[in-house]
């Protein structure tokens, strides 16, 4: 099974979730390919978002903005948009057997305590997602 979240920067939200879900999925023994995009690429992801994930224990090595165009967009079986751009951008494939829109707060200038939350907030989404405790 395929997954993506889709954002608009593919700098924060999305780059959180896959690394999320990468590591929830492994540790709960699902065959799962996890991807992230954005709608429009930022440069970069910013550092203490790679900082706070390393910090809580997740692997950050090939966590990169990305477009939708370098992922396999119509092979998703699952479809997760977090910004409202991603959302309005992304069109729906009849291959996506399932497709949501998580709403998340705004991530621009962020403070540390709010990424954590907002990480926080993927780790429950993406647990019930899975349906792991």
């Amino acid at each position: 099974m395929k997954i993506a979240f889709i954002s608009t920067k593919n700098a924060v939200r999305s780059i959180m979730a896959e690394a999320v879900a990468r590591k929830l999925s492994k540790l709960a023994l699902l065959s799962l390919e996890i991807y992230s995009a954005g709608v429009e690429p930022a440069k970069r992801v910013p550092e203490e978002v790679i900082a706070l994930l390393k910090e809580k224990g997740y692997p950050t090595e090939k966590l990169y903005p990305k477009p939708v165009e370098k992922i396999p967009y119509d092979q998703v079986d699952v479809l997760i948009t977090l910004s409202p751009e991603a959302r309005d951008m992304c069109s729906y494939s009849e291959k996506h057997m399932r497709r949501e829109h998580w709403v998340l707060e705004e991530t621009s200038s962020m403070t540390k305590e709010e990424l954590s939350k907002l990480l926080e907030q993927l780790e429950s989404l993406i647990k019930t997602l899975f349906k792991i405790s």
